[in-house]
């Protein structure tokens, strides 16, 4: 089984409906034999990736696609918040995902607190984007792991997902973390070329999920960020990984699984 924890209904250069992309996603499911897919969600409404209603109304029909939550920093009021609270109660979302360096708002901002309680309360994750972006390296700034682990401590019981592994700062990732069973990561961008080129070749990236797979197994979950990167070198990245079959199970969906609670 594989579980993809990270893709988006979403366009690169060439312009379709997000009918057509979702289909698109399907189909590539099925070409790489991708049992679920978990689609996050844009926090504005655009023409290019699917923001939160839209997705619900794309996948309401579709077994094998959950979806995550989210919103923006300063939409977040009292009416808002009960909306979340209702889709996390009916689980027609699986956590709940923040954008700092996306948007220039910390993971820290006391805005965002009572939505770390709900994903608490609900037993949901929280993913946080993290790394730079193509050609804004300052950006990385907003989502430094010194900023997440403040988080980790003051709400031990949230399960956050780091994902990207604040590329290509990979190693001070790792070590910033250590200690905190709270804190997971998921593959997604890992395997993309520009991502391995800048972070130091696929060497580096390999050897870190490997640490961070022998420290604790279970903190590792697969994920591609389909469309922007290809599913089938993500896949090959975690079967290249010289760990036992359990931990590539762990990582391609048991860890999802559990984290999700998914069926």
């Amino acid at each position: 089984m594989i579980i993809d924890s990270h893709v988006h209904i979403s366009y690169l250069k060439k312009k379709k409906s997000f009918f057509q992309i979702k289909d698109d996603l399907l189909l590539n499911m099925r070409q790489n034999k991708i049992d679920y897919s978990i689609v996050i969600p844009d926090n504005i409404s655009n023409s290019q990736c699917a923001d939160l209603q839209v997705v619900m109304d794309l996948i309401k029909n579709k077994s094998n696609l959950y979806m995550i939550g989210t919103i923006r920093i300063a939409q977040i009021n009292k009416i808002n918040l009960l909306e979340i609270e209702k889709l996390f109660q009916l689980k027609i979302i699986r956590g709940f995902k923040i954008f700092p360096g996306h948007d220039p708002i910390y993971p820290t901002d006391k805005r965002w607190h009572p939505v770390y309680k709900l994903c608490i309360k609900y037993d949901f994750p929280l993913i946080i984007h993290t790394g730079i972006n193509v050609g804004n390296r300052k950006c990385a700034r907003y989502n430094n792991p010194k900023h997440i682990i403040k988080i980790a401590k003051k709400y031990p019981k949230l399960k956050i997902i780091i994902a990207h592994y604040f590329w290509p700062k990979l190693d001070y990732c790792f070590s910033i973390t250590n200690g905190f069973n709270n804190i997971y990561f998921d593959t997604s961008g890992l395997a993309d070329p520009e991502v391995v080129k800048i972070s130091g070749g696929i060497k580096k990236i390999k050897g870190i999920l490997i640490k961070t797979i022998k420290r604790r197994a279970e903190s590792v979950l697969f994920g591609t960020d389909w469309p922007m990167c290809n599913v089938k070198k993500h896949i090959n990245l975690v079967n290249s990984l010289d760990i036992t079959k359990e931990e590539k199970n762990k990582i391609f969906y048991k860890n999802s699984r559990h984290l999700f609670r998914l069926k």
